[in-house]
């Protein structure tokens, strides 16, 4: 089964004339008859002049949903998402052959058998370190010092760089950090200033290779003039109580530092190994569940897959034809890309939505104020509340919260092996037996 709905749709006179009606009083508004002023030309002889097929396209602009909805309640059809309407006649009254998804059918999983472990990651005292030395580096200050340039220092400096007669490289009093493995500006930069002294002003010659990523330089030989106003070291502080005291976490010491720290990692990587063990439920139970999705449901979500793709990719100013040439792929193989992915992305949310109810999982108001304080408090003090309190927001704040209460809880059965999913079973029985028998309908 398609879960899919054909209605053949005959469009009764009497809602047929109140749209037309409408047409009307809508086209005259715009419309210039020879002898009236406009909106003043009565419908016959407007109908005369314009033809009475204008009146009756105009006229399906609102006339199509209002039949439809009246069918599928008619017919008292459980419908999800937007028909597929097509106009088979038009005289002496519209048809229309209307295809209604209905809503999707998932059998779930044995998620309660799932084998399935949390892969914790180990926090280790190299992490520690490397956290205390951030927290070292991040406090550190840039004293000045009489000697020569060295890796690792900061120059401040004014530079000029000629690729013949283009100029390059133009820098006034700028502050340049030498790195072993620095290739800005260009390649070999760092390794010809290195030596110099404040005060001093040097002129190189640098051969730039033909595959330099810049093309401005690439495969050119950049004339370069630099004087160096100053030489700075960078002063690291010990690592001491003093330094843990600096951090500004409320630490005393350096072992009540260290502590802090690993302690943060090891609730970091908690957090990772639950997202990673809810996503490993999620894909399982992808492969063991049964879905029966309308085509139709499938088609309009590739579309917003498409969309967001194209979205992606105007942010790099990169067309999708640019894509498709660059990536060697045709547009049917795109969309059929975009298909698999909107597949996917459907069975996700019907996984988690079949979840809540099995598992009498519930949303509150409550539940989506605190959601809405955090998401407030996150975006700091900029945030505007009125934002997230439309119905459109409110909706996707609690399918938000119902999404990680679900997962949350599949996670808990799944470590606990409590579930019960025979619920599932008697509930998809349920859902079953109340399905449209017949998909293949006719309403006047």
């Amino acid at each position: 089964m398609d879960r899919q709905a054909l209605l053949h749709v005959e469009i009764e006179d009497e809602r047929l004339e109140t749209h037309l009606q409408r047409a009307y009083q809508k086209l005259v508004q715009r419309t210039t008859i020879p002898g009236f002023r406009k909106g003043k030309a009565p419908r016959r002889l407007f109908e005369q002049m314009v033809g009475r097929s204008v009146l009756v396209e105009e006229a399906l602009e609102t006339l199509v949903p209002d039949a439809v909805a009246a069918a599928i309640e008619q017919e008292d059809i459980d419908s999800y998402g937007t028909p597929r309407v097509s106009v088979t006649e038009y005289e002496p009254v519209p048809k229309l052959d209307v295809t209604v998804p209905l809503r999707p059918t998932v059998n779930l999983g044995d998620y309660a058998g799932l084998d399935l472990e949390e892969e914790l990651e180990e926090v280790t005292d190299e992490q520690v370190d490397q956290a205390v030395e951030q927290a070292q580096f991040s406090l550190a200050t840039w004293d000045p010092v009489e000697r020569a340039l060295e890796s690792g220092d900061l120059a401040v400096l004014t530079v000029l760089g000629k690729a013949g007669d283009e100029e390059v490289l133009n820098g006034d009093n700028v502050e340049f950090i030498l790195s072993d493995d620095n290739e800005t500006p260009i390649p070999g930069f760092t390794d010809a200033i290195i030596g110099m002294e404040s005060g001093q002003t040097k002129e190189f010659t640098l051969d730039i290779a033909e595959d330099f990523p810049g093309e401005q330089v690439a495969g050119k030989t950049v004339e370069c003039k630099v004087e160096l106003f100053e030489v700075k070291f960078r002063n690291l502080p010990d690592i001491d109580d003093d330094l843990a005291r600096s951090v500004g976490q409320g630490y005393e010491s350096m072992d009540e530092m260290k502590t802090g720290l690993r302690t943060q990692f090891e609730e970091t990587a908690s957090t990772a190994a639950q997202r990673q063990l809810q996503e490993k439920i999620l894909d399982a139970l992808l492969e063991t569940s049964v879905f029966e999705i309308p085509p139709l449901i499938v088609e309009h979500e590739a579309e917003h897959v498409l969309n967001d793709q194209q979205q992606a990719l105007a942010r790099y100013q990169v067309s999708m034809q640019d894509y498709m040439e660059n990536a060697g792929k045709s547009g049917e193989e795109i969309l059929e890309e975009a298909r698999e992915s909107a597949s996917t992305r459907l069975k996700r949310t019907l996984l988690v939505e079949e979840v809540a109810k099995v598992e009498e999982i519930e949303v509150s108001d409550e539940d989506v104020e605190v959601e809405i304080e955090t998401l407030m408090a996150n975006a700091g003090p900029q945030a505007d509340r009125s934002q997230v309190e439309s119905d459109e927001a409110q909706a996707s704040i609690r399918s938000m919260v119902l999404r990680r209460k679900s997962v949350e809880k599949l996670a808990e059965i799944v470590q606990s092996k409590g579930g019960t999913p025979a619920k599932a079973a008697a509930t998809d029985a349920e859902d079953t037996a109340g399905d449209d028998e017949n998909t293949d309908e006719e309403s006047s």
